[in-house]
């Protein structure tokens, strides 16, 4: 679905008519990242009293970010998640299916969904669905925020600045309107673009991910993928991290598998002159979700998947449709 005005119309009649008949919960999804970190946390400062971010897990830069700028985020359990008694709807940010919220959702509560993948929605029962092909959703709730002419405070511009940040990987996956949407934050709010960065960036790896991370790179193996060059391994923690190495040593396409918790994850990275050659990472996730099952999507140079198979059938399957891709 394409960028309207009218989905934000609808969007902000329907929190209006929910904020008068009860408390509005604002979901992440459970990988917790920066960007829907912050956009439910600074939707809900929008919003008012009555909504509360909520999801059952923060990322480490997320969870920094927060502290830094004081921001109030609700974690549930996921086994026995605790709702509001005068719950009267659930917004869901940046996420593709209701199972990537890790969260059983009230019954007979309307449910409406912001985000900007477009590959594997499943959000068939949601009242209202707002999806732009945009570089995050971020983008959309500053959107929304300007739309309205909503009070927003410095510390949700940051957020919201750190969310498109991150998710678009530094701008090395952006769009114009990403590039518009940071500057009119940096400009309106007055942010230090730099010591944001710097503070974004203070990312330090205890030794055991350190160890884990060597490993990592240690059973690294490279093929050429049809017309790609990809290198993959297996992982088992700061995935993207080891991603972004196997980038950085030249391959179009990175992956790592990782095996935990009885499923296998797949993370994917492609290089933006892949990206600008064709690569769509996340169409490749979906298609897998298609042919293995499981849960997958994401941008076209970052992306992943999990399901219940081996690790060899999920590799081979990202490798037999990366294979199928041509450059243009």
């Amino acid at each position: 679905m394409t960028k309207s005005d009218n989905d934000l119309t609808q969007l902000h009649q329907w929190v209006k008519q929910k904020s008068t008949e009860g408390a509005i919960a604002i979901v992440s999804h459970k990988n917790g990242d920066m960007d829907t970190i912050g956009s439910a946390v600074c939707l809900a400062s929008l919003i008012g009293p009555c909504a509360k971010a909520c999801g059952i897990h923060v990322s480490k830069i997320a969870k920094r970010v927060l502290g830094d700028v004081g921001g109030s985020f609700h974690l549930m359990d996921s086994k026995k998640p605790m709702w509001p008694r005068t719950l009267a709807g659930i917004i869901v940010v940046d996420c593709a299916s209701y199972s990537q919220t890790g969260l059983q959702f009230p019954s007979e509560v309307p449910v409406c969904v912001i985000d900007h993948h477009q590959g594997g929605s499943d959000w068939e029962k949601a009242e209202l669905i707002v999806c732009w092909d945009v570089s995050s959703t971020t983008e959309i709730i500053h959107r929304y925020a300007q739309e309205f002419d909503l009070i927003m405070d410095d510390k949700s511009a940051t957020l919201l600045l750190a969310g498109i940040i991150t998710d678009t990987g530094r701008f090395k996956h952006a769009n114009g309107g990403s590039f518009i949407a940071a500057g009119e934050l940096i400009d309106k709010y007055s942010l230090d673009y730099a010591t944001f960065i710097e503070s974004i960036e203070r990312d330090e790896l205890n030794h055991s991910q350190k160890t884990a991370i060597a490993k990592a790179l240690s059973r690294l193996e490279s093929i050429d993928a049809g017309e790609w060059f990809l290198i993959h391994t297996l992982g088992s923690t700061n995935e993207g991290v080891v991603a972004h190495s196997l980038l950085a040593a030249g391959a179009d396409v990175a992956l790592v598998v990782r095996r935990a918790e009885n499923e296998t994850r797949l993370i994917g990275r492609a290089s933006r002159s892949a990206v600008n050659e064709g690569i769509h990472l996340g169409n490749i996730m979906s298609e897998l979700c298609e042919t293995l099952g499981g849960e997958g999507g994401g941008h076209p140079g970052a992306a992943g998947w999990s399901g219940d198979v081996p690790t060899i059938t999920a590799r081979s399957g990202f490798i037999s449709a990366l294979s199928g891709i041509k450059r243009v």
